[in-house]
C-alpha cells in the first residue's frame, strides 16, 4: 500500500507507474478523489469540534454566573448529533478510499522494463549451458511416474496431487537441506512457519482480491492456506517496531505451500511442475530502505548458488511492467532450462516490495526515542522443491531411463544414479 501522503504531493508519480504497469489509472484517481473529500469533512468536523467547545464554556459560564443556558445545551445537543454524523460519514469515506487504495501498485522502479506482458521480460544474464542429447529426452511428467505414485494420489486426493517415494523422497529432502544450508551460510535465519494465517494477516502480505481465487479458505474459519511463506513471514512482525541496530532481519522460511492453481486449467496437468501441494525453502528480508536495492541482489545471487550447485543450466530475467504484482518495485525470475521442452521456465521469483508490504502490515524501525518510519520487504524463493525435482529428471535423465543425481544430493539419496 503507498503512503497517503504520494497520492497528496506527487499524484502524477504514481498515475506514471500505474500507467507502466498497464492498469487502469481510475482507481489512483479514485483515491485522490475520496482522499479530497474525506479532507473537507475532516475540517468540517473540526470546525464543529470547536463550535462545541465555544458553547461547552459558554453553559459553564452562565451555570457559574446563574444564568439560564437552555439554548446553548440544546445547540450543544445538536452539534453531537452533527459530530456523530460527521465521524461515520469520515468512517465510511476512509474505507472506501483505502479499498481502492489498496488495489494501486507499488512505484516501480526505473529498471523495469515497461512491457505489458511476459514477452517484455529482458534477459540479464545465463549460466550454464543446455546439454546435447544423442537421444529424445523425455520429458519431466514422463520421467517421474517411475519415482512418484499419481495415480494412486489422484484417486485419494483428486487431480494435481502425488506421492513422492523412494529416491526422490530423499532427493526432495535433500534440496530443503541444500537450501537452508546455502542460506544459513549467508546470515539466514531458518524459519518453520504456520501452514494457515488469518484473513487480516493475507490482506496484509498478498493481494487478497487478486490472488483470492488461488488459495485454499479455511472452512468456516477466517484463515486460509499460505500459498508461500513469505505470506506468514510478512506477518510475523507485523505491529512492531524494530530496533534499527537488528537490521536487516533475514529469514529462511520453509513450509509447504497449497494453490488452487485456478487459471492454470490444462497447463502442466500431468508430472509435479503445478500441483497443489508443493515445498518451498523462501528467503525473507526486513531491511532498512537505503539496503534494499542492493539486498535484491544478493537474494537472486543466493538463488543462483543453489541451482549452480544443482548443474542446471538458467537464466536471469527483468520482470516486464504489465507481468508484475503489485506489492513488487522490481522482480527477477530464475529460469532453469528444461531441455524435453526446449525451453526455459519459473522456479525462482525475487521481489523488493520496499515499504508497500511492511505499510499495509504496520512494520517500522527506528532508535528508542526517535523517529519511526517502514522498513522496507524483499522476498526470493530459495527452492521450490517439486519444480526443481522436474527440471533435474529432465536434465539429468540417461539413455536408458536412469537419472544421474546431483552431486551435491548424493549424500542425501546414496547413490550416485537412480
Amino acid at each position: 500500500m503507498l503512503d497517503i501522503k504520494l497520492f497528496r504531493e506527487n499524484p502524477s508519480v504514481i498515475l506514471e507507474s500505474e500507467k507502466k504497469r498497464f492498469k487502469d489509472v481510475s482507481v489512483a484517481q479514485k483515491v485522490i478523489e475520496l482522499d479530497d473529500g474525506w479532507r473537507a469533512r475532516l475540517k468540517d468536523l473540526e470546525e464543529l469540534k470547536a463550535k462545541k467547545n465555544r458553547i461547552s464554556k459558554e453553559i459553564g459560564m452562565k451555570k457559574k454566573n446563574g444564568e439560564n443556558a437552555d439554548s446553548e445545551i440544546e445547540e450543544s445537543l445538536k452539534l453531537d448529533e452533527e459530530i456523530t454524523i460527521k465521524n461515520a460519514e469520515l468512517d465510511r469515506l476512509l474505507e472506501e478510499r483505502d479499498s481502492y487504495r489498496y488495489r494501486v501498485g507499488n512505484i516501480l522502479h526505473d529498471s523495469v522494463p515497461t512491457a505489458p506482458s511476459d514477452l517484455g521480460n529482458v534477459t540479464v544474464r545465463t549460466w550454464g549451458t543446455p546439454r546435447e542429447f544423442d537421444f529424445e529426452p523425455k520429458g519431466h511428467a514422463d520421467l517421474v511416474e517411475r519415482f512418484a505414485e499419481l495415480e494412486r494420489a489422484a484417486r485419494i486426493s483428486g487431480a494435481r496431487a502425488y506421492f513422492l517415494k523412494g529416491d526422490l523422497a530423499l532427493m526432495n529432502l535433500g534440496l530443503i537441506k541444500l537450501a537452508l544450508d546455502t542460506l544459513g551460510k549467508s546470515g539466514f535465519t531458518p524459519l518453520w512457519t504456520p501452514y494457515f494465517i488469518k484473513e487480516e494477516f493475507m490482506k496484509g502480505a498478498a493481494e487478497l482480491g487478486d490472488f483470492q481465487s488461488s488459495l485454499y479458505k479455511l472452512d468456516g474459519e477466517d484463515a486460509y492456506m499460505i500459498a508461500t511463506s513469505e505470506q506468514s513471514i510478512a506477518s510475523f512482525h507485523s505491529g512492531e517496531v524494530l530496533e534499527e541496530a537488528l537490521l536487516p532481519i533475514k529469514y529462511a522460511g520453509y513450509s509447504t505451500c497449497f494453490r488452487k492453481e485456478a487459471g492454470s486449467h490444462g497447463k502442466d496437468t500431468k508430472g509435479i511442475f503445478r500441483v497443489h501441494q508443493f515445498d518451498k525453502v523462501e528467503q525473507f528480508i526486513l531491511c532498512k530502505p537505503e539496503d534494499s536495492w542492493k539486498l535484491h541482489e544478493e537474494l537472486i545471487a543466493n538463488a543462483e548458488k543453489i541451482y549452480q550447485a544443482l548443474e542446471l543450466p538458467y537464466r536471469i530475467v527483468n520482470i516486464a511492467s504489465g507481468d508484475m504484482n503489485d506489492n513488487a518495485a522490481k522482480k527477477y525470475d530464475l529460469e532453469a532450462w528444461f531441455p524435453a521442452q526446449k525451453t526455459f521456465r519459473e522456479l525462482v521469483s525475487g521481489s523488493n516490495c520496499t515499504d508497500y508490504q511492511p505499510r499495509k502490515l504496520n512494520i517500522r524501525f527506528g532508535k528508542f526515542g526517535g523517529e519511526k518510519e517502514f522498513v522496507h520487504a524483499l522476498n526470493c524463493t530459495a527452492c521450490a522443491t517439486e519444480r526443481t525435482l522436474s527440471c533435474i529428471l529432465e536434465n539429468n535423465q540417461q539413455k536408458d531411463g536412469s537419472i544421474i543425481v546431483p552431486k551435491v544430493l548424493r549424500p542425501f539419496v546414496g547413490k550416485d544414479v537412480i
